[in-house]
């Protein structure tokens, strides 16, 4: 069957728009290649442009100048990376769900607690083996929102949002200081998958890892934890 004049219009604005968007994608994917490659300080018009194969006026046009490059591909990285829900989250959401937002009760703290470090150390250990090239990411991004107002709003209320669940869990654990307490649990968590990645090392130390997680997680909620994972 032939298209309709009408068909043809309604649908040849839709498919420039849609080209438009992969266009942009191209660029930011780029760019985002470029500072896992070679840093921040090569993230130029004319590198992203040469790298995702388009001409150096189709970069300039979406994206004026630098800082609108980095942070339209801070929030693309993170709009990716969110198609899949973040399993640490929604393992351990599942985790205290049976008890309704209240505290968990004393007898069942060290289970729910060992199985918390489980899910941490078994989070950390996909993240820094299967995600290397995210670690790199979040490093270079965290670096420059120092240099961008913008940027900086972006990563604070991403980092804020993981502090305020980590909160709530803490504060289901029984822990006498939840804010203090997650703040320090959201730091050690971004110190291992930090220095890990600095380490260059091929693999994780997951040993380390999960004594450090074990000693953290017994000395802010006052419990005696398991040495073995949880079966």
């Amino acid at each position: 069957m032939q298209a309709s004049a009408d068909d043809t219009l309604s649908t040849a604005p839709r498919s420039r728009e849609q080209q438009r968007e992969k266009t942009r994608a191209r660029m930011l994917q780029a760019t985002l290649q470029i500072i896992i490659e070679d840093g921040m300080r090569a993230v130029r018009h004319r590198a992203v442009a040469k790298r995702a194969g388009v001409s150096l006026g189709s970069t300039t046009y979406h994206f004026k100048t630098i800082e609108d490059l980095i942070i339209s591909a801070f929030r693309y990285w993170r709009e990716q990376a969110l198609l899949v829900e973040n399993p640490f989250y929604q393992q351990v959401q599942a985790l205290m769900a049976p008890y309704n937002g209240k505290p968990v009760p004393e007898i069942d703290r060290v289970d729910i607690a060992a199985r918390v470090l489980d899910i941490s150390v078994g989070y950390l250990a996909h993240q820094l083996a299967g995600r290397r090239e995210d670690r790199l990411l979040e490093l270079a991004f965290h670096h420059e929102s120092v240099r961008y107002p913008t940027l900086h709003q972006l990563v604070m209320e991403e980092w804020q949002a993981q502090v305020a669940f980590l909160v709530e869990v803490h504060r289901a654990m029984g822990s006498t200081q939840p804010e203090v307490d997650a703040g320090i649990t959201s730091a050690l968590f971004r110190q291992l998958e930090q220095s890990t990645v600095l380490s260059m090392r091929p693999e994780p130390d997951m040993a380390l890892i999960r004594a450090t997680l074990h000693r953290h997680l017994g000395m802010s909620l006052g419990l005696k934890l398991p040495r073995q994972a949880r079966s």
